[in-house]
């Protein structure tokens, strides 16, 4: 008896030890949300047209981004499926959408804001839309933000696209 509670606990302390060396090997994070499926062979006519965007933050670390802001945009998306992006007085961003299936596709996006004190702003950011009824996408962005080529946080929003009848 004694020779098998011994067997037992040294399998124990081998399986332990062997699954503590399998967690510390696997420790690199993904930066992005999904990767596309590059064979999606989907009809991306649902994401085409002009879309009215109404943005709003939900979560901020940065001194400047309040929770609460609103802003308001619009994008175009090509039959090739190009996004331009246009809001405010920031640059126009464009970008390719990455089809993920029928009814979401991913987006990265940068675009820059100078400012009267000759600052410049820039936010680096990856989208994620979601058609969730015809004519309305709802979107999650993350959002890196810059001051001078300075780091300064990241945030979040919550955006709701409506498409325009046109």
């Amino acid at each position: 008896m004694d020779i098998r509670k011994n067997w037992r606990f040294l399998l124990n302390i081998i399986i332990s030890s062997l699954l503590l060396i399998a967690c510390s090997i696997n420790t690199a994070k993904a930066l992005t949300l999904t990767t596309p499926n590059k064979d999606i062979t989907t009809n991306s006519i649902n994401f085409v047209g002009t879309w009215y965007m109404q943005t709003i933050v939900t979560e901020s670390n940065c001194p400047h981004i309040l929770v609460g802001t609103t802003t308001e945009s619009t994008v175009q998306i090509t039959p090739l499926l190009n996004l331009l992006w246009q809001g405010g007085e920031w640059d126009k961003a464009q970008s390719t959408l990455k089809l993920l299936n029928e009814k979401e596709a991913i987006a990265e996006r940068s675009t820059e804001l100078k400012t009267k004190d000759d600052s410049t702003w820039k936010a680096i950011l990856i989208d994620h839309l979601n058609i969730t009824e015809q004519n309305v996408i709802h979107s999650e962005s993350i959002v890196e933000q810059y001051k001078n080529g300075t780091k300064i946080g990241k945030y979040k929003t919550f955006s709701i696209l409506t498409k325009s009848n046109n």
